[in-house]
């Protein structure tokens, strides 16, 4: 099998803003932390790894170790913190500069305008659960469009609209922890609208850039494969986690159970598609929400997966056919404090790309996460998928073992595993 890699392929890490830079207390998650049990230990995010001040420090490192792009999220409610019609300038020159800091290194930006976090003010109007909230969302894109435009040739249009969904309206692990499976479909209903939007204003903005959706997959196994109705789940968790968002922006068309609808507007709003990946579930008929391991012995990270390199193949073709458009893992990455692990980990999956690409797919980018041991949301600072430690103590970036790995073939362009 060929493993190496064109040379103009994308090597970089992933990151989000108020996972890494500090001090967001302007937005929903900030208020949420506050309450008692709502993040693991106890922790908050706080000032985070500082990546506020430090960013500089952390491109250089990642130049360093060869990276030639790398994944930020700009912070909505830092450039609108107390409500929609005050701007803040100081936001905006501070982007500047940090998107400055990444093309002077000749790191390639790849920048998410919706990254889990709204500003409070938006939280408290209904967020995305009401439809006439998109307004301020796209007052949001319209500026950030215009003044970063010429500087950014990739942009994420929504990271993550399904995990952000259940996360909120399922599970309650994000605020505001609702749960309500109506809500969850209005939600879900409204980020398609909310990123078929993004879309249009980045592109009627700059037609040159490149706009395309950050788009989690999970690989759903039924826990019975021999059970019609474990199948039957499997394939409904399927569908509604990895499929339905895909199939709407393919078709303009959503599809119950998240709607009934047909817009011209949503078809065809990706440029290319950015994949996260990372584990698997096994589902059954009484337990949709699936659990992470079949029998309990398996070998788990931090976040309690298993290790499934496969599905990340899978998914690659999956999209490949779906949509037909260039494709970027825009995250992939294992918790654990294990560095041979986390380095073959990491050589397992980008032979599964380099497979996938043997086989046709148009993949371009590999973008581990993350750089950084940061602040995990609900898991708070306890699951470290960084490549570079963060002392909690002093705020120091210590490289690690699997940093040196990945570096390695970055430098070689291949992934040397098979």
């Amino acid at each position: 099998m060929k493993t190496s890699f064109p040379k103009d392929f994308l090597w970089g890490a992933a990151s989000a803003a108020h996972q890494v830079e500090g001090g967001n207390d302007k937005n929903q998650w900030w208020a949420f932390e506050q309450i008692t049990g709502t993040i693991k230990n106890g922790d908050r995010s706080g000032s985070a790894c500082d990546h506020y001040r430090r960013y500089a420090e952390d491109f250089r490192l990642l130049k360093k170790l060869g990276h030639n792009a790398h994944r930020i999220s700009l912070e909505w409610s830092r450039f609108f913190p107390d409500k929609p019609t005050t701007l803040s300038r100081d936001a905006v020159t501070h982007y500047h500069r940090v998107i400055d800091a990444l093309i002077k290194l000749k790191l390639e930006p790849f920048v998410t305008t919706f990254h889990f976090t709204l500003p409070m003010w938006f939280a408290e109007r209904g967020g995305f659960e009401r439809r006439e909230n998109l307004k301020y969302y796209k007052d949001f894109v319209s500026l950030i469009a215009r003044e970063y435009k010429g500087k950014i040739r990739f942009w994420n249009t929504i990271n993550e609209p399904t995990v952000y969904t259940l996360q909120s309206y399922f599970t309650s692990e994000f605020p505001p922890a609702r749960v309500s499976l109506p809500k969850a479909i209005g939600v879900l209903r409204n980020l398609i609208h909310a990123h078929a939007s993004c879309y249009h204003i980045l592109k009627d903005e700059d037609p040159s850039c490149k706009a395309g959706l950050v788009h989690h997959c999970m690989y759903m196994e039924p826990r019975n494969r021999y059970n019609p109705l474990d199948r039957i789940a499997a394939a409904f968790a399927d569908w509604m986690l990895n499929r339905s968002f895909i199939d709407a922006i393919r078709t303009g068309t959503i599809r119950p159970p998240v709607g009934l609808e047909h817009d011209e507007s949503i078809k065809d709003t990706s440029d290319f598609i950015g994949l996260n990946y990372y584990t698997r579930k096994y589902v059954r008929i009484t337990d949709i929400a699936g659990t992470y391991t079949k029998t309990g012995k398996e070998r788990v990270t931090q976040m309690g997966w298993t290790e499934y390199p496969e599905g990340l193949y899978h998914f690659i073709n999956m999209l490949r056919h779906k949509l037909d458009v260039p494709i970027y893992i825009t995250e992939n990455g294992i918790a654990t404090d294990d560095e041979t692990w986390r380095a073959d980990f990491i050589r397992r999956h980008i032979a599964e790309t380099a497979r996938a690409r043997n086989d046709g797919a148009d993949v371009r980018g590999y973008f581990y996460w993350s750089n950084l041991d940061n602040f995990e949301w609900a898991h708070g600072f306890g699951p470290h998928f960084g490549i570079i430690g963060v002392d909690r103590e002093t705020g120091k970036r210590v490289v690690k073992k699997s940093a040196r790995a990945y570096a390695d073939i970055i430098k070689r362009n291949r992934c040397g595993y098979r």
